[in-house]
């Protein structure tokens, strides 16, 4: 019995230690179930308006500052509504950090039961849990829950990333792209088999710090630098020069065979994944916010 303890007492101790984190992972997961039961957040639908308005209550509920930016968009004879819920913790200065999620569902033919819970489910979650970690400083933090990220057909210049792409157009003409600091974008960061390959397509320097940091925490076998690029909600902010990275895990499943199917489903998603992501994007922000 007694070398049962000790060894009980061990194994408890090394898991404590490998997933120290601030990050409540059992409360990411009720986050995504709770976009869940809104029902698919697809494009024009009560659910995404649901989920944008549940969003902005959670922000206030953390001391956040909110602005549901609602517009129309006419694609193949339609107009489609969208929602972006910029979130602000104010500063000290006109600086400040981005960070970013999208949370519309996609729609798929012939799939009514996807319900994405780590295509946009697991991000969101994750971001509302950061920001009740988030203190105040002399940098502001702007979380902001894109609308719009998936496709209709094929992502172009008019299909995809509306969300990320109108917000980026609002720096432009409020002239405050300079101010942008930095953008950490978080999508896909939920699955139980956790490895963020960091898309090539991002900054270095960033890209650095964050491995860096990951490695201080002995969770480096959970991040490296991949070698591929990915359309995602960074681009938009790549595009205006501003420093940013996405923190994507974009293998999900054998043959990331999950993406973009009904058997994205939040038995997928691992509390510890949360802690992991949740607690590095923590860190990597009290490096960018001295």
């Amino acid at each position: 019995m007694k070398i049962f303890l000790l060894v009980s007492v061990i194994f408890f101790c090394s898991c404590e230690a490998e997933i120290k984190s601030r990050i409540n992972g059992e409360r990411c997961i009720a986050l995504v179930q709770k976009q869940i039961d809104f029902g698919p957040r697809l494009l024009n639908s009560p659910a995404a308006k649901q989920t944008a308005e549940w969003i902005a209550a959670e922000a206030k509920k953390h001391g956040w500052s909110v602005v549901i930016d609602e517009w129309t968009e006419k694609h193949r004879g339609k107009v489609n509504t969208y929602r972006n819920v910029i979130c602000t913790l104010a500063g000290e200065s006109d600086d400040f950090i981005l960070l970013g999620s999208h949370y519309d569902t996609k729609t798929i033919s012939g799939k009514p039961n996807f319900v994405s819970a780590n295509d946009g489910g697991s991000s969101t979650a994750l971001l509302l849990e950061l920001m009740s970690h988030i203190p105040k400083n002399k940098i502001a933090v702007r979380a902001v829950f894109f609308d719009g990220e998936e496709c209709e057909v094929n992502y172009s210049n008019n299909d995809g990333l509306h969300g990320s792409r109108r917000y980026a157009t609002q720096l432009v003409l409020a002239n405050t792209v300079k101010q942008c600091k930095a953008m950490i974008l978080l999508d896909m960061i939920g699955d139980k088999d956790l490895h963020i390959a960091i898309p090539a397509n991002g900054d270095k320097p960033l890209k650095d710090l964050l491995m860096k940091v990951a490695k201080k925490n002995d969770w480096g076998q959970y991040f490296s630098k991949g070698t591929n690029s990915v359309l995602d909600d960074h681009v938009p902010f790549v595009e205006l020069g501003v420093p940013a990275i996405d923190l994507i895990d974009f293998s999900y499943g054998p043959g990331n065979s999950y993406w973009h199917t009904e058997k994205d489903t939040i038995d997928k998603l691992s509390p510890k994944s949360f802690q992991i992501v949740g607690e590095l994007t923590l860190q990597v922000l009290e490096k960018l916010r001295p």
